[in-house]
């Protein structure tokens, strides 16, 4: 009989590999390992890809919004007086001043003397003339309405002649046909009135003639004492104002001449400076000069307060690099004194519905060329990015940046030469 192997084999039940202790210890030791170098490949490209990190707390962040943007100039000046008229010597001669520095005047008031005997003796002189003129009119009326009688005279003679010939012809024509006066009587009757008729035309011509001479010669001495009372009223007029008032209510601002001093014409007494109306003397970088338009609107900061205002002028040309613009106070304030000094802010464009973010150091750093972005991994990422009108608190994003992005609006040395920057809590 051929023994076989039924005896040598034993049937085993199958067991799960999760129940041998040893197993299971074995595969948790591989995956854990496992594990950890993928994590650690992953934290070394992480790692590897950022340019430099920094800290939450030393940078801004802001939010990329849609608004208004308003560009506005922050500019410093001075309180002046809006109308400080300078009072000059009507003449030569001496002052006498009625006035001190600093004294308050009104409107009207005697502020100083000229004593000018040069232009009084003028004055009287062309006075005489005028009276003298005035005195040869009156004279050559008269003379002329006696001339007009003459002339008017002889006309009427003439006139009584002519009918006088008339009537003497007719009387010849009865005797000729009569037969009692000769033909020679006849034809000198006949001679007599032709001169008579002749003669009369003469003298009305005359008359017409000396009457026209008459009235030129009276009207050219009209024309001469109207000249001449012209000139009376200038010099009486220049006589007045050797009398200097105040044109405004206000105080007296300084003194260009000192007391019974001789001064010339034309030379600048005093500065009256009107107290009730004052002007903001702006000092406007030249690069935004030609930004600058009158009737802009200003807003002036004095004490806290905002004062709305107006630009009424703007200086031609550059001293120091800054170009002077005056601004109206379109309400008056009280308590203004001359030279105080205040902010302004002058209001250069308005823009509506932009995309814009809060204003920062970085536009400095990049020269507004470059921002970093935020994304979810907490790291800030440089892109390129194009900005446009730059207000006091914000900036317009024309590209590179959408509503809703966080850029970091500070500066670092991080962020130098950084393209990714990892930020630390």
């Amino acid at each position: 009989m051929i023994r076989d192997t039924s005896g040598q084999d034993v049937q085993l039940t199958p067991q799960s590999p999760w129940k041998n202790p040893r197993l299971l210890k074995r595969t948790g030791l591989g995956i854990g390992a496992a594990a950890f170098v993928v994590w650690g490949l992953m934290s070394w490209q992480s790692t590897s890809a950022v340019d430099a990190s920094v800290s939450l707390a030393r940078v801004n962040i802001a939010a990329v919004e849609r608004g208004d943007l308003v560009r506005d100039l922050v500019v410093q000046g001075k309180v002046v007086a809006a109308n400080s008229p300078t009072l000059f010597s009507p003449a030569q001669g001496i002052v006498k001043f009625a006035v001190k520095a600093g004294d308050a005047v009104e409107k009207g008031q005697l502020l100083a003397e000229v004593d000018s005997p040069q232009l009084q003796n003028q004055l009287a002189q062309e006075s005489a003339l005028y009276s003298k003129l005035a005195v040869e009119l009156a004279r050559q009326k008269i003379q002329a309405k006696r001339q007009r009688l003459e002339n008017t005279q002889k006309a009427d003679l003439a006139k009584v002649d002519l009918a006088a010939a008339e009537r003497e012809l007719k009387r010849a024509e009865l005797s000729m046909e009569k037969q009692i006066i000769s033909q020679l009587d006849f034809e000198k009757a006949s001679d007599d009135l032709a001169r008579a008729r002749l003669e009369y035309q003469q003298a009305v011509q005359n008359s017409q003639l000396e009457n026209e001479a008459l009235t030129f010669e009276t009207q050219t001495l009209q024309l001469q004492v109207d000249q001449q009372q012209l000139q009376v009223e200038e010099l009486q007029r220049k006589v007045n104002e050797l009398q200097i008032v105040s044109p405004v209510n206000g105080t007296i601002g300084s003194l260009a001449a000192t007391q019974r001093s001789a001064v010339a014409a034309n030379a600048p007494l005093l500065t009256v400076v009107d107290l009730t109306s004052f002007e903001l003397e702006a000092a406007v970088p030249e690069n935004y000069a030609d930004d600058l338009g009158l009737a802009m609107e200003v807003v002036i900061n004095m004490g806290g307060t905002q004062l709305p205002g107006e630009i009424t002028a703007i200086a031609p040309e550059v001293i120091d690099g800054q170009v002077v613009a005056r601004v109206r106070f379109l309400q008056q304030p009280e308590n203004l004194r001359q030279n105080l000094r205040m902010t302004a802010r002058v209001l250069l464009e308005s823009r509506n519905d932009v995309i814009l973010v809060k204003r920062g150091a970085f536009l400095d750093q990049t020269g507004g060329r470059f921002a970093w972005k935020l994304n979810d991994q907490q790291q800030a990422v440089k892109v390129p990015i194009t900005i446009g009108a730059l207000g006091l608190n914000q900036v317009e994003i024309v590209s590179g940046l959408q509503e809703g992005d966080q850029i970091i609006t500070s500066s670092a040395d991080a962020l130098e030469n950084a393209q990714i920057v990892a930020l630390r809590d």
